[in-house]
Formats: structure tokens, sequence, C-alpha cells
């Protein structure tokens, strides 16, 4: 079944414990945009209608007074909170991606795209995943990740976290949450038990770039609840929107259409990460890509 509109997920909850701070809300533009207005302006020129911002309530006011310098007047906008009060004594952030996705579900009916505030993900994949969503391809136990080529998502100046794939004529086989993804000596690897493990640089990897129908929201709150069961009193545990997938995937539940990109990731993961951001959206907008001010 085909759908006229789609919804975006924007993930702006996180606390920046690797940044230091709250790098969705650091300008990076010229006049003050922030990384998400170029995301807005990309979904929405992809033909995206509706941005669902997912945050803390503590950050509401600067969050809502920053983001609407820049949104494109004919998308509509709601927003979702990830409270932080209903935690257990010792946990100091948010349950995870998962849940950031699960306190939606009484926001969205349509088709939907999930992308995290402090990523930059490239127009083409936006219309690339727009496509698939309006397509009739999306349904019932059959989603979509966008896959990025491990090459193009690494950051220069400390470890990473990605989603390493394995795809199987462009449906996901599996995935993997793997951290501390890193460059040494012009080589992309990982630490594991002291051993430095090179992962090839052409391996598909996940961005929390997916895309979904309503369904899913059953499937999270399910996990969420057996995640809580298991590990609500670990402070450190995290409820991800990947090892959602990969269990559905693994268990025959679900199907993941791998959609591919060329485009190159580039994102706020650590401070010094912001000087390079800001200067390939200053190249961006000498290209044309971009107006000068996303206001005009």
């Amino acid at each position: 079944m085909t759908s006229n509109k789609t919804s975006l997920l924007i993930m702006a909850a996180g606390m920046g414990s690797r940044y230091g701070g709250l790098k969705q809300l650091d300008p990076v533009g010229p006049n003050g945009e922030l990384l998400i207005h170029y995301t807005l302006y990309d979904a929405h020129l992809s033909g995206f209608n509706k941005a669902v911002f997912v945050i803390r309530k503590e950050f509401e006011d600067e969050f809502r007074d920053m983001i609407s310098k820049f949104i494109p007047p004919q998308m509509e906008t709601v927003y979702a909170y990830q409270e932080m009060s209903d935690l257990p004594e010792g946990r100091k952030k948010p349950w995870g991606t998962g849940h950031a996705v699960l306190v939606c579900k009484d926001l969205i009916s349509e088709p939907f795209g999930v992308v995290n505030a402090d990523d930059f993900y490239g127009r083409r994949s936006f219309k690339a995943l727009n496509d698939f969503l309006k397509s009739g391809q999306c349904g019932k136990n059959r989603y979509s990740m966008v896959g990025y080529l491990l090459k193009n998502t690494v950051s220069l100046h400390g470890g990473v976290t990605r989603g390493v794939s394995k795809v199987s004529d462009s449906w996901l086989v599996t995935i993997d949450e793997t951290s501390g993804i890193e460059v040494r000596d012009g080589k992309i690897g990982v630490e594991k038990n002291g051993a430095w493990i090179e992962i090839d640089p052409m391996t598909f990897v996940s961005m929390n770039f997916w895309g979904f129908d309503p369904y899913i929201f059953e499937d999270i709150e399910s996990q969420f609840s057996q995640f809580l069961d298991a590990k609500k009193d670990d402070p450190k545990s995290e409820f991800l929107i990947p090892d959602v997938v990969a269990t559905l995937v693994e268990n025959g539940s679900a199907k993941v259409k791998v959609i591919d990109t060329d485009e190159v990731w580039f994102g706020m993961t650590h401070p010094e990460d912001r000087e390079i951001v800001m200067g390939e959206i200053e190249k961006m907008i000498t290209d044309g890509v971009y107006p000068k001010n996303l206001r005009d």
C-alpha cells in the first residue's frame, strides 16, 4: 500500500558525553544553523511532510527556540519527550535509541524515517529512503536501513559506534552495534580483548538511518519490556534500535531492505569534529547545494 505522507523522527535527546555538551544545539552554519536544520532542509526537498523531534523536557524551550528559526514553513512539526525522571537510581542518561523511537508511537501513523540529530546524511540518502517509504514496499515486518560504506563514516578524532552489517542481495542478514571503531595508520578497525582487528572499509554500516512502518512500535514495545526485566538495574545498559532490528531479522520476524548510498557522513561525535562539519557545510554552500541562509 502506497502512502502520500511520510514523517522523519529526529532523535535529539542525547547527552553528548563524548562531545562534552548538547551537540545537537551547536551552530554549524553561517547564520547559526544547526546540523538538524540541514537535515530538515534535505528531508523536506526529498518529500518528507512531518518532523517529529525527540527531546528532553529540560532543554525544550531552548530547543524549540533554536529549531524554529530555520524549519521549512510547509513542514509539520511535533515533539516527543524522552524523560529522565523515571530512571532508576544511579542512571544518568536516557534508555537509548530504541526507547527514543518508542516514545513517538502515539504521534506517527504513517511510514517514517529515523535519524540522529547530530549526523549529516546527505540529500540523496533522504530521497532514496522517502522513495522506499512511499513505494508500497514498506509495511508490516518489512522495513529498510540506509547503508553507508564504513570508509565514509569514520572520524579522525576518535572512536565511533557503527552498526556493522552483513548484507545479502540488498537484504540485511546481521547487524552488530560496534563501538570504538577508529582509524589507525590509515586503516579502520577496532580493539577487542587487547587485539587490533581490521574491518573492511567497504563494509556496510548503519548510521541509525532507518525506514519503518508504524507496526514496528509493537515489536519495540515488546522488546523494551524484556529489556527492562533483564537490565533495568544496569546503569550502563542501553536499549538500541539496531539491536531491536537485529533481533527481528535473526528470528525471521522482519526483513530489512538495505538502501545503499555513496554519501559521505560527517557528524558531531567529538569536539574537534565541529570544525570539519562547519567546513563541509561551507563547501556545500559554495557549491550551491545549500543557500547561504536556509531562510532564503
